[in-house]
């Protein structure tokens, strides 16, 4: 399992990056405790690099060396729930080739979500449910994230439903057009193979 912090810039639109991996261990009697390892900490400029942009999605890259990360980002055309107020939202596929990490998928919400609360992405005609931390929800695995970016990239939209830590339910419409190229470019960026 594994959870990224991450952080919006408003003025840029980009997404700064804080990964850490969570192990878990399966205890006796199931008892489950999480161990938070930092694995990687970036250290951004403010001034990010949009590579590209095209229709809905854009692609960034940002560091050098070990500290590259190269991110698809979008924001929903279309947002609905009773909310007064919102923070910025974002869908993310991230690479990291320094922490050989690719297609990490994650959503940031713009309130904090209600723990322990699944949300559900559809996309086209399958449904993925993410895990929470606060403002953010990722894939439960790697091998999801892969399916994910295989359904983003051969559909038009994409739904995202969840619960905010007041109960709030939101419904977030994104497109996907552009997702297949702006995933091209930082599959460049970032040197990804295959």
């Amino acid at each position: 399992m594994h959870i990224y912090m991450i952080f919006p810039l408003v003025s840029c639109n980009l997404v700064l990056i804080m990964s850490i991996k969570i192990m878990k261990f399966i205890f006796p009697k199931n008892l489950i405790k999480f161990f938070l390892t930092f694995v990687i900490l970036f250290a951004f400029d403010l001034n990010s690099k949009e590579l590209a942009k095209y229709n809905d999605w854009s692609a960034f890259a940002e560091g050098e060396g070990k500290n590259l990360a190269c991110m698809a980002v979008s924001k929903p055309k279309k947002t609905e729930g009773k909310y007064s107020r919102r923070g910025d939202i974002f869908a993310i596929v991230t690479h990291l080739p320094g922490q050989n990490k690719w297609n990490e998928f994650s959503i940031v919400a713009g309130y904090n979500y209600q723990p322990n609360s699944n949300p559900d992405v559809t996309i086209g005609d399958m449904k993925f449910q993410l895990f929470t931390s606060g403002s953010r929800a990722w894939s439960f695995s790697p091998s999801e994230d892969e399916k994910i970016v295989k359904f983003l990239k051969n559909s038009m939209k994409m739904k995202v439903i969840g619960t905010s830590s007041r109960g709030t339910i939101t419904n977030d419409t994104y497109s996907l057009v552009g997702f297949s190229k702006a995933y091209k470019k930082i599959n460049e960026a970032c040197n990804k193979k295959k």
